[in-house]
């Protein structure tokens, strides 16, 4: 199929879905989080990845909060809604919605529980593509997949399909992203290769990466933001300060289980000042959750 695909860069925050005390969703704190995203220069926002708590909602929910959400960004900023399933229908159905509610982009991860060949999954990504006209982002979390998608996968999978457009790299080994970039790049210089720990937002973009979906940027987005822009403008100087600044923010990750409870009570003590719902798994933050928080935003001094 044919389609304008946009060429992602920049910072992406992976959005924390916000629920009220009975576990649906609060419209009104989900927009507010978003503006607030917004007018601090995000350079676009994903919904429902693994932050978004994605596997947590029915399918239904996950149209219903990327059709509100889509309306509610307004295209002000570029898009992505995390559509990937363990299911090739119901994966293609999520993304045939998304593209048709207006979003820029689908990120898609791999199917998980078993383990498949690269020639399965090349076959699983072929078919979502040959269904959708939008842009695709493929979403490599190999700790909670159980799989890492190889360069060779991925290059393939470029070569073949014009609007698979880019990868979202959720992976501890800095190696494994420059071995994607050196492999894709020659093969597709427009595609979109993006490190999701934001320890390695300076590193990845100095060995040719696009940009940064990181999990600080739901609650404090601006660094990321002047550390990207501070690069593309080859202020080198400015641009190691803020990475210097960002990695203070990282012990946040080993705070909770699942790690965006922790991103989420910073949103709420940091951006929202105002503490929302949960949804089952998940259970409200612990007191002691709420004070390792707190001590680290108070530690931390954030950037003007």
């Amino acid at each position: 199929m044919e389609n304008q695909h946009i060429l992602f860069k920049g910072v992406f925050p992976p959005v924390v879905t916000l629920f009220d005390q009975n576990g649906e969703f609060d419209w009104d704190e989900n927009q507010r989080l978003t503006d607030v995203l917004i007018d601090q220069g995000v350079h676009g926002l994903l919904y429902l990845g693994s932050t978004g708590e994605f596997s947590a909602l029915t399918k239904e929910e996950r149209k219903q909060f990327a059709e509100e959400m889509v309306r509610h960004v307004n295209g002000r900023v570029p898009v992505l809604v995390g559509t990937g399933t363990t299911s090739l229908k119901e994966t293609i159905e999520l993304s045939q919605h998304a593209e048709s509610v207006g979003a820029d982009g689908v990120l898609i991860v791999n199917p998980y529980y078993w383990k498949y060949s690269e020639d399965q999954l090349y076959h699983y990504y072929t078919t979502i593509a040959d269904h959708v006209s939008t842009s695709i982002m493929l979403y490599n979390i190999p700790q909670l997949t159980g799989q890492n998608l190889s360069s060779d996968l991925v290059c393939r999978l470029a070569k073949d399909h014009q609007n698979i457009v880019g990868i979202k790299e959720t992976v501890a080994d800095i190696g494994h992203i420059r071995d994607m970039i050196l492999s894709i790049k020659p093969v597709r210089p427009d595609f979109s290769v993006f490190a999701a720990f934001d320890e390695h937002l300076l590193p990845a973009l100095q060995i040719g990466a696009d940009g940064s979906i990181n999990g600080t940027a739901v609650f404090e987005p601006r660094l990321s933001v002047q550390l990207y822009e501070a690069f593309q403008k080859e202020e080198y100087l400015e641009t190691i300060q803020y990475h210097q600044k960002l990695i203070e923010l990282m012990p946040i990750y080993q705070y909770s289980d699942p790690l965006f409870m922790a991103i989420k009570e910073a949103v709420h003590q940091h951006v929202l000042e105002n503490e929302t719902g949960s949804r089952s798994p998940c259970l409200p933050s612990t007191n002691e959750l709420k004070q390792r928080v707190s001590k680290l935003l108070k530690e931390y001094t954030f950037s003007n």
